[in-house]
């Protein structure tokens, strides 16, 4: 410990508050840190001229006269563990581009490990069939024919079922038809069964053709014949999930008999499932 009598000079390194760090003669001497009451301090100004501590700024730093002080320990190692850290960030940056350069190398897209990490947007609902499908349709239908004046309105429906025989092409049996009831008699036209097709022109896309023939069936009241039937339409798959779609559709279904000849237009909504 060091002690100062007044009128000792010593050198102010800076001012800490109401406190100024100075340098103090040590044993063999070697300088010594120190503090002392900033009002015990005359500031020695480079005229010579002296000035009261409490008279200068409080925050004014003096300039240090004496030797440098050297860093403290506590100095030393924040300095260490500051270079420490630069030397790691410089270590992964060399480390990043080196890998990169060994992608290059073995043809390997650059930022590919990265970018498998990255969500992806969810893939469109795409057209896909495969294996067993059924349909089930219902809708309105109109009734005409050639003994007839005007045509009838009534209601309409149908059923299909099959398999898969490629993207484009769907194979099956099936059954449609319409029913009107006028003053309590019923009729009614239609396929009774029918060999059915669907083809799908573009294979991502869910519109298709359909088409069959089969046997056919016309009835009023409780008089029946049976023909032929034939069957055209198209409509359109909207998946609404893997493998359910919702299918609005339009379909022609002609039957001629011996005595008869009958037509049937529809439209309508079903549902396919795929």
């Amino acid at each position: 410990m060091a002690t100062l009598r007044e009128g000792d000079s010593v050198d102010v390194i800076d001012a800490q508050g109401s406190w100024y760090r100075v340098l103090v003669p040590g044993i063999q001497g070697k300088p010594q840190v120190g503090y002392v009451m900033a009002r015990l301090i005359d500031i020695v100004e480079g005229d010579g001229s002296a000035q009261r501590s409490a008279d200068a700024p409080a925050n004014r730093a003096a300039v240090a006269r004496g030797p440098q002080i050297p860093p403290t320990a506590a100095q030393i190692q924040q300095q260490h563990a500051k270079a420490t850290a630069r030397q790691q960030a410089l270590k992964s940056e060399v480390d990043a581009l080196q890998a990169r350069l060994d992608a290059l190398q073995n043809g390997q897209p650059i930022g590919q490990g990265e970018t498998s990490q990255v969500p992806q947007p969810a893939a469109p609902r795409l057209q896909t069939r495969e294996g067993v499908w059924f349909n089930a349709g219902f809708g309105l239908g109109t009734l005409s024919c050639i003994e007839c004046d005007g045509w009838l309105n009534g209601l309409s429906g149908g059923l299909s079922v099959g398999r898969t025989m490629s993207d484009r092409l769907l194979l099956g049996v099936g059954t449609t038809g319409f029913y009107k009831s006028v003053l309590g008699i019923g009729l009614s036209a239609g396929s009774v069964a029918d060999a059915r097709l669907r083809f799908y022109p573009v294979r991502t896309s869910g519109f298709f053709i359909t088409g069959g023939m089969g046997l056919g069936s016309v009835s009023i009241a409780n008089e029946r014949e049976y023909g032929l039937s034939t069957v055209l339409g198209l409509g359109w798959d909207v998946r609404v999930r893997r493998n359910l779609s919702l299918t609005p559709f339009w379909n022609g279904i002609g039957v001629v008999t011996s005595n008869a000849n009958a037509s049937v237009g529809q439209i309508g909504l079903g549902i396919t499932v795929h």
